[in-house]
């Protein structure tokens, strides 16, 4: 026997195509019909051997198909199937045997098993004893007229039922569709959201974003990106990244590769505007997909350059701080240092003068006496220029025209830099007065030269000028050593040798020199600066290596009328006296120097070593007391306390106060007191007696009764 075939109906296209290929596929011939009609002509046309059918059909549902397949004669012995799974239950199945049916099988049901089902229902209708038996039909194949009533309920209940069942399963479904529908509308919307969020922030934001490719190519930049590039949108995607980065920036390939290797980098990486100019930038990208799985990249840029500035003032000022700590920390060292050693050298050139004028100068023993007063002389030397950094030295400020006090200096300049150097003098018109001790300007001018002089090898050039300046906030911003005022400019510069940047780092450090041995001992710049912080002036260098040098100083304008400068005259010979001096000084070598001086000038000394001793001498002292000498650092005591003290025994006591650091008691910061005499530790005889001399000669005093 040939292939079986059969028939499948179910009016959709995916369900008769899926049966058609397991059938076909198990030896089957197969024909599909979309609804009973259909198949019930192509089966009239030419029967089949089997008709599979679904129930619920357009045009003629299955129920009416396996009605009308069991009037035909035909028709009604070839086995009729139900296949379905549309809204079944056990009064569905009992309905359908009734009818004809020859199995009511549910989908879905496992190939194997259907096809098992089929093979049997073949069989049996090859073996009609073992086949179910039709319900009995007249000879027009009508059913009798009680079965047909019974068969018309049952098919319209069963009918009804699958359609009321159909409704309810569309209605939910139409819910669902709702629902569905609902969702993704709130979906969409939500998106929209998100979408125009996310716009939102691209657009907004005040970082540049960018949307690239890893091959460098541009999708998108947002309106940070062309403000910080200074270009269009259109401009940064037609040009690319590689228009826009630094390419010669060495950290790119170590970027690129990190980002290749994990998909992501952070750092800062410099990028290029528009003008040219390279700014520095810090940059996150990361590697993504798109919707389609392509590649891409986004990066958030931020313009770093103002931080930049800041983070690098910062240092610099925290690098001046150090600094101006480090230097306020030398002047003290400096200052402590000094006030030591002046009291030993007091006591070393003050013995070695008495013990001179003890010996003739005949005698061997003198040539080491000058030997000892010269080495004493040089260190005092030294600590007067550590005073003078620390700001500790002590001075009498006077008003001075700049250029006159200048002028009369230039003489010894010349002499002091050389006949092979040219000294310029370029003065200002209309200077300025300024407040300083002309002993001070005289030091910083001498150690400036000596410098550039030092510098110079060969023929060279010094130039000296004066000018006036304002210095208003928006030039000091710029430049925090500077504060806004007028001042008065001296400059010296020269065209020696230059300095590198280390060497302008640390030239106004004390001891610090770039000289040979035997050839400075590092304390003419340590001076110049610290003459010129203690006048609250300012002072400034430029210079590099084989360009000479320029040291600019800038002096406060004093608002008052210069005072004439007044030439020393010829050495007055030592003056002689004959009052009573109340002596006071902690340091017994000084104490018994001091007092052979003064007895060998004539006067009648009172020595004390303390402050209380002294106090005490006084009020047992018969008589008047012309003059108190005092240390101004002592145990106990100040100078200038013991002096208000004895003032009430001796209301016009005078005073002359004697230190190698007066520790702001008779001084603020170094300027004298109005009134306040003053000799500085070491000293010679000769200003000893000068000193007393003018001290004495102001009015004579009185005990007070």
């Amino acid at each position: 026997m040939g292939k079986y075939r059969i028939i499948i109906v179910d009016d959709k296209t995916e369900n008769n195509y899926l049966l058609r290929a397991l059938l076909q596929g198990n030896g089957y011939e197969v024909e599909t019909a979309t609804n009973g009609a259909e198949a019930l002509d192509m089966a009239r046309k030419n029967p089949p051997d089997l008709i599979i059918s679904d129930i619920l059909m357009p045009v003629m549902d299955g129920f009416a198909l396996c009605r009308e397949w069991m009037k035909d004669p035909r028709l009604k012995s070839i086995p009729f199937v139900f296949y379905t799974a549309t809204y079944t239950d056990d009064r569905d199945r009992k309905f359908a045997l009734s009818i004809g049916a020859e199995q009511f099988i549910v989908k879905p049901q496992e190939p194997d098993v259907l096809i098992a089902s089929i093979r049997e229902i073949i069989r049996q209708e090859v073996n009609p004893s073992s086949a179910q038996a039709k319900p009995e039909t007249d000879l027009e194949g009508q059913l009798p007229a009680k079965e047909e009533s019974v068969y018309l309920k049952q098919y319209n209940e069963a009918l009804i039922r699958k359609l009321e069942d159909k409704m309810e399963q569309l209605e939910k479904t139409n819910r669902q569709l709702e629902q569905d529908i609902a969702a993704r509308k709130e979906a969409n919307l939500a998106l929209q959201e998100s979408e125009e969020r996310h716009r939102l922030l691209f657009d907004t934001s005040m970082d540049a974003i960018l949307l690239t490719a890893p091959d460098g190519t541009i999708f998108a930049a947002n309106r940070a990106a062309c403000r910080i590039f200074g270009r269009t949108e259109e401009e940064i995607v037609r040009l690319g990244r590689n228009c826009i980065v630094d390419t010669s920036d060495p950290r790119l390939p170590l970027a690129l590769e990190e980002r290749s290797l994990t998909g992501k980098f952070s750092g800062e990486l410099g990028l290029i505007r528009k003008d040219g100019s390279i700014f520095p930038a810090e940059i996150s990208s990361s590697i993504y997909k798109d919707k389609d799985g392509h590649l891409r990249t986004s990066m958030i840029i931020r313009d770093i350059s103002e931080r930049k500035l800041v983070e690098e003032e910062h240092e610099r000022l925290r690098a001046q701080l150090v600094q101006a700590q480090k230097m306020e920390a030398i002047g003290r060292l400096a200052g402590g240092v000094a006030h030591d050693f002046n009291n030993m050298l007091t006591a070393i050139l003050g013995h070695a003068e008495i013990a001179m004028g003890k010996v003739g100068t005949a005698q061997p023993i003198i040539e080491d006496l000058q030997e000892i007063q010269k080495a004493a002389s040089r260190s005092a030397d030294l600590t007067r220029q550590l005073l003078a950094f620390a700001r500790k030295q002590t001075i009498t400020p006077k008003v001075l025209e700049l250029n006159a006090t200048v002028e009369k200096m230039l003489k010894m300049l010349r002499r002091l830099i050389g006949e092979n150097i040219e000294l310029a003098w370029m003065p200002g018109e209309n200077l300025w007065p300024i407040k300083m001790d002309a002993s001070q300007l005289d030091q910083i001018l001498t150690n400036l030269c000596v410098n550039a002089r030092d510098a110079i090898s060969g023929p060279g050039k010094v130039t000296i000028g004066t000018e006036n300046a304002v210095f208003d906030e928006a030039y000091c911003a710029t430049r925090e050593e500077l504060t806004p005022g007028e001042f008065v400019v001296l400059t010296v510069s020269d065209n020696g040798c230059g300095m590198d940047n280390e060497t302008l780092t640390n030239i106004f450090e004390p001891f610090f020199t770039t000289k040979t041995i035997g050839k400075g001992i590092g304390m003419g710049m340590a001076t110049v600066y610290g003459i010129v912080k203690q006048n609250n002036g300012f002072i400034g260098v430029s210079s590099e290596p084989g360009k000479g040098a320029t040291f600019k100083i800038c002096l406060p304008r004093h608002e008052g009328k210069a005072e004439k400068l007044k030439s020393k005259g010829p050495a007055a010979p030592i003056t002689q006296g004959h009052e009573t001096i109340l002596l006071v000084e902690d340091e017994k070598a000084i104490l018994k120097m001091t007092k052979t001086m003064l007895e060998g000038f004539g006067y009648r000394v009172l020595a004390a070593e303390t402050p209380g001793e002294a106090f005490r001498l006084a009020e047992k002292h018969n008589g008047d007391i012309h003059l108190l000498i005092t240390d101004v650092v002592m145990p106990e005591m100040n100078g200038r306390d013991l002096a208000r003290n004895l003032m009430t025994l001796y209301p016009n006591l005078k005073r002359l106060f004697m230190s190698g650091y007066t520790a702001n008691v008779i001084a603020s910061h170094g300027v004298l007191v109005d009134g306040i005499h003053f000799i500085q530790k070491p000293f010679s005889s000769n200003d000893l007696a000068d000193k007393v001399r003018s001290s004495l000669d102001i009015h004579r005093p009185r005990r007070k009764e």
